[in-house]
């Protein structure tokens, strides 16, 4: 923390521009909310947050709701900070940004392809936005009840809504609670009810969903363009253990990973470290994210990498997968 520190007090009248990973989610945008207010703090001029590629629905709101601006496009800076990027290729059309000017802040597992930049990350924290915390504390930085709120917002997103939070993680709930954090604002205009389109969403995913027996172990494919954490989510509720949620475009296919507690914490099974991962590095992708719920960007059609996941999660509990229908 303190090298992140000495780093960001070195940048004082530096033109400075925040990148998200592909997408972006809320635990991006809140911690890159706060981070260019440090920056301004510390006399940097922030040139913009940027998004590679699109901007996600829930990245969107979260950014709407909190005033900031992002952009598909690449700031002119002196620095970039990627900021929750668990990879280069999440980096996607910004990767090959020059190594001398790119800092990460981040806190997903190790990836297989190391940044050319200094990197500040420690699987350790279950979000970015309890390092930016932690960061603002270190720095004395006076931060404000709204500060303190997106931050709380980042967290209990990326902690699946408080659900697979540990001990520390709650502490820090504790301290933004200090500061005047008080979410029910935000998330009241974040968790809507389930608007229309995302209903016939889940609908269709879980009406077109093929489910395989692997063992006792339950692991459920869809295809859906749009919302696919919310079809994965449905996927679980209704029976799976994994589920597996794609949509291609581009020539890309998007798979978007969840899994139910039992598995990680019985199985030891690491969505990242076991799936992503090592499928990003076959198919010749990106993958990332957090133990259960994870991230794949592959070249392809959607049939064949979705029958490649299921393979390979069959191959890692050992069980040859049977189709549900079948039996």
């Amino acid at each position: 923390m303190e090298q992140l520190a000495q780093e960001l007090r070195g940048v004082g009248g530096s033109r400075v521009a925040l990148l998200l990973h592909i997408g972006g989610d809320p635990d991006a945008v809140a911690s890159s909310y706060v981070l260019s207010n440090i920056l301004g703090w510390l006399s940097a001029r922030v040139a913009g947050v940027a998004v590679p590629s699109y901007i996600s629905d829930n990245a969107d709101r979260v950014a709407s709701i909190l005033g900031v601006s992002l952009s598909t496009e690449l700031p002119e800076a002196d620095l970039y900070i990627a900021v929750d990027t668990g990879s280069p290729m999440q980096l996607g059309p910004f990767r090959d940004v020059d190594d001398g000017r790119l800092v990460v802040v981040d806190h997903h597992e190790a990836s297989r392809e190391n940044f050319r930049g200094r990197v500040y990350s420690s699987p350790a924290y279950q979000s970015t936005s309890e390092i930016i915390l932690e960061l603002a504390e270190h720095l004395s930085y006076p931060l404000s009840p709204m500060e303190a709120s997106a931050l709380l917002v980042g967290i209990y997103f990326d902690t699946v809504r408080l659900t697979v939070a540990d001990g520390e993680t709650l502490r820090k709930v504790g301290i933004l609670a200090g500061y005047g954090a008080s979410a029910r604002g935000l998330l009241n205009r974040l968790e809507t009810p389930l608007d229309y389109s995302e209903r016939i969403a889940r609908i269709k995913g879980v009406s077109r969903a093929e489910f395989y027996r692997c063992g006792d172990i339950v692991l459920a494919t869809t295809r859906v363009s749009a919302f696919k954490p919310s079809v994965a989510r449905a996927l679980i509720m209704v029976g799976a253990h994994i589920a597996m949620v794609a949509d291609e475009s581009d020539g890309y296919v998007e798979v978007t990973f969840r899994q139910t507690p039992e598995i990680a914490d019985q199985l030891g099974i690491n969505l990242v470290r076991d799936v992503a991962e090592p499928l990003a590095a076959l198919l010749n992708g990106s993958g990332g994210g957090h133990a259960s719920a994870a991230k794949l960007r592959v070249p392809g059609q959607v049939g064949y990498v979705l029958t490649r996941c299921v393979n390979h999660l069959a191959y890692l509990l050992g069980e040859h997968p049977a189709r549900v229908s079948d039996e």
